[in-house]
């Protein structure tokens, strides 16, 4: 904390202790009615452009978010791409044997890499000519708790792709629409698009992609999306990162919910070693895999009912949520904390960042983003994250810290004090999936 404190004092212009002290908040004084947060919007603001430390880099990636001239030829190259990894999406996601094999250890579907070559010769046998690569590919499937034109909606929109899929997608950025599909279904749609993946931990470096994402309706109520990537000459240089035809494959369900077949198959170029703590995690697939899309994706859909359902999945004992405006204001603040952590904690190459050293081998990693957000003071913001491991299972560290009663042995914002949970908002069917409202 001192190390942090030092690194704010710097841009602040005094010491911390020089800083106006913090008014303590009376619980009996806050207004809870949730309602008043509906002006709240979701995502972090901008980086500030500054260095943490003398000697960090000040230059920020170039990133494509600026007009990209893209020729008639080319858009006849990209829509033959697109058609060609459609073609072997369906495959991919349609056949099983010889393509697919079941695991021995968990029955999971892998990718059998030499009747893939032998089926979908390409011209090279990688695209990165370095003996660092990496070839993952997972497909899983599972039902969706939303109809397949809303998850087709969402999956063509940049900003609705990076909202629903927050603790995997970084940065997602439309470039250019090359075809803008049939009104109303996107059948058709076209577009080039860039985009930055993370895992949830600040030693997991990023995945940069440039791709190229195409609709189309296979017949009424089945669509297939893929994504292939597309090399841009002007980045070529800075991705490591290759995706092979990707996507899902979304069917439409007599109840309204939707079966959805997902698919990723992406080539690595490693430029260092995955560090030891999530090298199994990120080399069996799991990190980036398809099951973590989906299994997201679900989570996602049933908070979304969540929202839709009757106050029955809330539970208010102090009168925090008074409405279902209310209900919806407090979910729609959750999301947004959600939003920031996950900015906070991964390692976007849009924030700047530097690594303190400590007693772990692993160190603090410490971000600084300026806050321009509604209902926040305007101001600079520090984060600091590390990962650690302990000798416990997962899902105790998660009952340890999701339990009011044991959140004074480490929050220190509680003083040591008793928690109350005041109000509950069921966030999905697994009792953890929920809200909080704390006192």
């Amino acid at each position: 904390l001192d190390r942090v404190s030092s690194i704010a004092a710097k841009y602040i212009g005094r010491p911390i202790s020089q800083l106006p002290p913090v008014q303590p908040v009376h619980i009996s004084s806050l207004d809870f009615r949730m309602a008043s947060f509906d002006g709240y919007g979701v995502g972090a603001g901008p980086s500030l452009d500054l260095d943490l430390l003398p000697g960090s880099s000040s230059s920020m990636p170039n990133l494509p978010f600026q007009p990209v001239v893209i020729s008639d030829m080319d858009k006849s190259l990209m829509s033959d791409i697109a058609a060609n990894a459609m073609e072997e999406l369906l495959r991919l996601l349609q056949t099983n044997e010889p393509l697919w094999i079941k695991s021995t250890n968990d029955g999971k579907d892998v990718l059998n890499l030499e009747s893939y070559e032998r089926i979908f010769p390409k011209p090279n046998n990688t695209h990165f000519k370095s003996p660092n690569i990496r070839v993952e590919a997972s497909r899983d499937s599972g039902v969706v708790i939303m109809n397949g034109l809303a998850l087709v909606d969402m999956f063509m929109d940049s900003n609705k792709w990076v909202e629903l899929f927050p603790t995997i997608v970084s940065i997602a950025k439309t470039i250019e629409v090359i075809s803008p599909g049939m009104l109303g279904t996107h059948s058709g749609s076209l577009q080039l698009m860039y985009e930055e993946l993370q895992v949830l931990s600040p030693v997991v470096p990023t995945r940069e992609f440039y791709t190229l994402r195409y609709c189309q309706q296979i017949e009424q109520g089945l669509w297939a999306i893929v994504n292939v990537s597309y090399d841009l000459p002007q980045f070529a240089s800075q991705c490591r990162s290759h995706r092979l035809p990707s996507g899902c494959l979304i069917q439409d369900m007599p109840n309204g919910y939707s079966k959805v077949t997902w698919l990723e198959h992406v080539e690595i170029e490693d430029k260092t070693p995955i560090h030891r703590l999530y090298r199994n995690l990120v080399h069996s697939g799991s990190a980036f895999g398809a099951e973590r899309w989906l299994t997201t994706l679900q989570r996602m859909c049933e908070r979304f009912a969540c929202l839709m359902v009757s106050s029955t999945s809330t539970r208010d004992l102090g009168g925090v949520i008074p409405s279902p405006d209310g209900k919806r204001s407090m979910m729609k603040l959750a999301q947004r904390m959600v939003n920031n952590f996950c900015t906070s904690v991964g390692t976007s190459n849009s924030h700047r960042s530097t690594t303190l050293s400590g007693s772990s081998e692993v160190g603090v990693r410490v971000t600084v983003h300026k806050s321009s957000d509604p209902g926040q003071p305007n101001g600079i913001v520090l984060s600091a994250a590390t990962t650690f491991w302990l000798p416990v299972s997962p899902q105790n560290v998660f009952n340890f810290f999701k339990d009011e009663r044991t959140r004074p042995q480490w929050d220190v914002l509680s003083n040591g004090n008793a928690v109350q949970e005041v109000a509950h908002i069921a966030n999905g069917s697994h009792p953890g999936n929920c809200i909080s409202v704390l006192r």
